[in-house]
């Protein structure tokens, strides 16, 4: 009976750890590539609920130093993350399960290459969650002559977003998106406020200064309740803002 009784809480044990792994992996992806500090949050609340630890978060923004000390509004920048630059190249924070060699190949790029840039890393099968990586980005080829057409409108890269679910979100294909934006050499590199265009045929519209309902429907051929129709979370007709995205057809 005792031996029965063990068995029983020793399966409880491991289905609980088992719903409890699920969980913070959930909370994991909920995080996304960035995180804003709420009222109450303390570094290992954050850790917790974003799938990462305290040291993972203050190396991943240096602005943190070695202390604790953060504030509500802040925005925390977790590993996986890919920060832009114009100085031909971009920085990598480094997630969970990372390693060079994986880097490498992921950005088109060589260990060599890798640690050229980033000499802080002495050695080469030792890297962080949350260190920052250098990675150079290669010289991209001459756009073609007759650049591909584009519908006219630009997306600009926010946090977590990649070139898959840009596609997704105007029904278009990663190929679709590759061919209007030839200055796009790795489809799994793209940065932070870059310059995308949205090709021909999407079933989205990115909101400008000064649109209205009214004046999108114009644009499209279609009607301010047609436009209404397709984004129930539009509750005013009155009220859209620069840069939101709204389905046309």
């Amino acid at each position: 009976m005792k031996h029965r009784k063990f068995i029983y809480l020793f399966v409880l044990v491991a289905v609980l750890l088992t719903a409890f792994a699920s969980t913070s992996s959930a909370f994991a992806a909920w995080c996304g590539s960035s995180v804003t500090v709420a009222q109450g949050d303390t570094l290992r609340k954050i850790a917790e609920r974003c799938g990462t630890t305290v040291s993972a978060l203050q190396r991943a923004n240096p602005q943190i130093g070695s202390g604790n000390l953060i504030y509500p509004g802040q925005v925390l920048q977790l590993p996986g993350t890919i920060l832009g630059s114009d100085g031909g190249y971009f920085i990598y924070i480094v997630a969970r399960g990372d390693t060079l060699k994986g880097l490498a190949t992921r950005f088109g790029t060589t260990i060599d290459a890798l640690l050229r840039d980033n000499p802080e890393i002495t050695n080469v099968n030792v890297i962080y969650e949350g260190q920052w990586v250098k990675v150079t980005v290669a010289p991209s080829t001459p756009p073609p002559a007759t650049p591909p057409p584009s519908s006219g409108q630009v997306y600009y890269v926010q946090l977590g977003d990649t070139l898959r679910n840009i596609a997704s979100r105007w029904s278009a294909t990663v190929d679709e998106i590759l061919k209007v934006n030839p200055q796009i050499t790795n489809p799994n590199v793209i940065y932070v406020g870059q310059a995308i265009n949205i090709p021909l045929g999407a079933s989205s519209y990115i909101v400008q200064k000064g649109d209205t309902l009214r004046i999108i429907a114009g644009k499209f051929g279609t009607t301010v309740d047609a436009l209404l129709a397709l984004n129930p979370n539009i509750s005013n007709a009155n009220l859209i803002y620069a840069g939101q995205v709204i389905n046309i057809r």
